[in-house]
């Protein structure tokens, strides 16, 4: 083997974990920031991405699974986080008609005025943690950020 290339290797394989301890520092700043945007409102980073997910679903609720899908990073426990939800009263649940093992779950009223409440403080939270970019970098970050979420297994 030539040392050359040996080093090279080496080089790239430094710069990739770097690349990604910035990666996962950075998401966690963002997550810490958005969190205690949310703190006022009483609702958790996943909790309040569950409501956004049912705020925006185009049909009128949601299995299990499918908001298990769609939540950004390692699902929580989502029946956990639904029941908690519930409990509150921002979104119901009921057994599907067609399949009595599906639960099906829509947002509130009260779940809807919640994702309404809190949506500026979560907006002025991401243009926190995004003020050094310009659109022209926002754009390029997201393009990056989804070549790697393709490269990642299990996402959808």
């Amino acid at each position: 083997m030539m040392p050359g290339v040996e080093i090279q290797s080496h080089d790239v394989a430094e710069q990739t974990s770097k690349a990604i301890r910035a990666l996962r520092t950075a998401a966690a700043h963002v997550e810490r920031t958005i969190a205690r945007a949310l703190e006022p409102h009483g609702v958790t980073t996943a909790q309040f991405a569950a409501l956004h997910i049912l705020h925006d679903a185009k049909v009128e609720s949601l299995g299990c699974s499918e908001i298990g899908q769609r939540l950004a990073g390692p699902a929580p426990d989502v029946t956990r986080l639904l029941d908690r939800l519930a409990a509150a009263g921002l979104v119901s649940r009921d057994r599907s008609e067609s399949d009595r093992r599906i639960v099906q779950t829509r947002i509130t009223a009260a779940g809807l005025l919640l994702v309404h409440t809190a949506m500026p403080s979560v907006r002025d939270a991401e243009e926190r943690a995004l003020a050094g970019l310009d659109p022209g970098n926002r754009e390029s970050l997201t393009a990056l950020l989804a070549g790697i979420q393709r490269n990642c297994p299990g996402q959808s």
